[in-house]
């Protein structure tokens, strides 16, 4: 299995093997040598050619593992949002300089 989006509601995974809807699953998410354990219901199943998207909800987390993985997510988050700023910063101090060099 693999997980291709995830939130603290839920997840979308995809497996090579047949699931069903309301079935049941225990899984383990890997984050950089992190395990966090989760229990989730399948909400919805989308086949492809030789694999299977599933639509995971989670039941139960523990609030240690719920810690994890709000702090993984948060993690995330933050990567994405360091790479806009530093790109505007980077644009900004273009644009200023252009306007001091150019000044007439």
């Amino acid at each position: 299995m693999q997980t291709l989006n995830v939130s603290l509601g839920g997840l979308k995974l995809q497996a090579n093997f047949g699931l069903a809807v309301g079935e049941s699953l225990d899984l383990a998410i890997l984050t950089n040598g992190t395990r966090i354990h989760c229990r989730g219901t399948i909400l919805a199943i989308e086949d492809f050619k030789y694999k299977v998207h599933a639509r995971l909800r989670f039941d139960r987390i523990p609030d240690s593992e719920y810690r994890k993985l709000c702090d993984h997510l948060h993690t995330l988050y933050w990567r994405w949002y360091e790479k806009w700023v530093i790109g505007g910063i980077f644009i900004l101090s273009a644009y200023l300089a252009y306007l001091l060099i150019f000044r007439e």
